[in-house]
């Protein structure tokens, strides 16, 4: 369960960047209101997480799946360069984090 916290937690975490991205510094609004929620919630997921999770490991894993969630949102969404090294080194950050996972514990 725990587990499934810490991934819902990480992708809070893509929906607080974006949201930032999405609020123009904070300007527009409903975006910034979006951004503390989305924040907050994600913090609060990895605070629950951790109770079971060893601190590196989910640390780690929430931010992996953060970094590497808003690059693919920012690719998908934003029309961000889709660079074949930019790709090899999004792969990276998938393979750690499943790492982590298969042998964090």
């Amino acid at each position: 369960m725990a587990w499934l916290i810490l991934i819902a937690a990480g992708l809070f975490e893509v929906a607080f960047v974006t949201t930032m991205k999405l609020s123009d510094g904070f300007k527009v609004k409903f975006y910034t209101v979006l951004t503390i929620l989305s924040g907050a919630l994600s913090f609060y997921l990895l605070s629950l997480a951790l109770t079971t999770i060893a601190l590196g490991t989910g640390y780690a894993v929430w931010t992996g799946i953060g970094a590497a969630g808003s690059v693919l949102v920012g690719m998908l969404f934003f029309k961000e360069s889709r660079q074949p090294a930019k790709m090899f080194f999004l792969s990276c950050i998938i393979a750690g984090v499943a790492g982590l996972k298969i042998f964090g514990g």
